[in-house]
């Protein structure tokens, strides 16, 4: 049995020298040659000799013959070799308590005479080996989750932008400011909302071509964003019109924050390659101060009338919500549409 285990099984002396060691541990550690007569903690780094000697010290002195276990580095082509040991005492006279070694081991090997340490030697190269691929895969897999995560992210921030503006998307903004509005309703907060057109614009991309048209709503959107603040809530609305919803924000706020976002798109002009235009929006604005609202859509139809008196009366400029338009918005309840298919063809 010990010419056949893959363990490694050793026969120490009191001094450490090896008295007996099996075929596994000489064609593992000596590539074949004979281990015996050979100073046993030579054949480990220096500081795996020091924890060696002082296991076998603890093992002879050992008065109930408990075992002792130790991690030692054996010398290695490309690097160490860890063993793990388990070092026991046995005591072998004449009449033979021990284990017989004669022809079972070594050439030469005898049975030892005294006190010997037999070690038990379990190469944990194989399992460091397993251990590193764990690791390995282990890394490889957290890589992954990250890019999963990454992924993922990217998905969730598509679904929610606008592709051309990098705004919020409508189906968005709306999942949004129900929130705000609710919010706003139950503090008693004030609360705007604005529909913002860009003017003429059928005419821009008649003239300059859809992809001027594209440069200009990216710019738009780009300045508008800029001219916001952190707390509003702004996205494209569909074709050139976007829309914002601005929480904590009265009526006169709201006028001054209109004013400057038309400022922002008419006073620098819009310049792709050759194409260059100057371009304006029409601003609508409501607010919970004039309009009776129950719902947030209720602030919409009022800001979309407004934009569409502001379209009515020259364009290039900013419409408060009229209070008679607060008033029959929040009394019909309606969507809104109509108006909307009733604004100069022009735009």
């Amino acid at each position: 049995m010990a010419n056949s285990t893959s363990e490694f099984l050793i026969v120490l002396d009191e001094s450490g020298r090896v008295r007996y060691a099996n075929p596994a541990f000489s064609r593992a550690i000596l590539d074949g040659a004979s281990a015996a007569g050979q100073d046993f903690f030579a054949l480990v780094d220096e500081p795996s000799a020091e924890r060696g000697r002082e296991a076998l010290a603890a093992t002879l002195s050992a008065v109930n013959g408990e075992a002792h276990q130790v991690e030692l580095f054996h010398h290695g082509p490309d690097r160490p070799r860890p063993i793990f040991y388990t070092l026991s005492r046995s005591n072998c006279g004449e009449s033979g308590g021990g284990p017989r070694l004669d022809g079972g081991g070594e050439s030469g090997a005898t049975r030892p005479d005294g006190v010997f340490v037999a070690a038990v030697g379990h190469d944990k190269t194989a399992d460091l080996e397993f251990l590193g691929e764990i690791v390995q895969l282990n890394m490889q897999l957290e890589e992954k989750q990250t890019e999963l995560a990454d992924a993922n992210t990217r998905l969730e921030q598509l679904a929610i932008t606008d592709h051309l503006t990098s705004l919020y998307n409508r189906h968005h903004f709306f999942s949004v400011v129900q929130h705000i509005f609710e919010e706003a309703r139950r503090y008693k907060l004030p609360l705007c909302c604005f529909m913002i057109d860009a003017d003429y614009f059928k005419n821009l991309n008649d003239d300059h071509g859809h992809q001027f048209g594209d440069h200009v709503l990216r710019v738009i959107a780009d300045r508008l964003r800029r001219a916001t603040r952190r707390s509003d809530v702004l996205a494209r609305y569909g074709g050139e019109e976007f829309i914002l919803a601005a929480p904590n924000t009265d009526l006169k706020t709201a006028a001054m924050l209109a004013e400057r976002l038309r400022k922002c798109i008419y006073q620098e002009i819009f310049v792709l390659g050759p194409a260059a235009a100057r371009v304006t929006i029409s601003v609508g604005y409501s607010g919970t101060e004039i309009v009776a609202a129950n719902a947030f859509d209720d602030l919409l139809r009022a800001a979309d009338k407004a934009l569409y008196l502001a379209k009515q009366t020259g364009r290039n400029r900013v419409q408060e919500c009229q209070p008679e338009n607060a008033a029959s918005v929040a009394a019909s309840g309606d969507s809104g549409s109509d108006d909307r298919r009733a604004r100069p063809s022009a735009r």
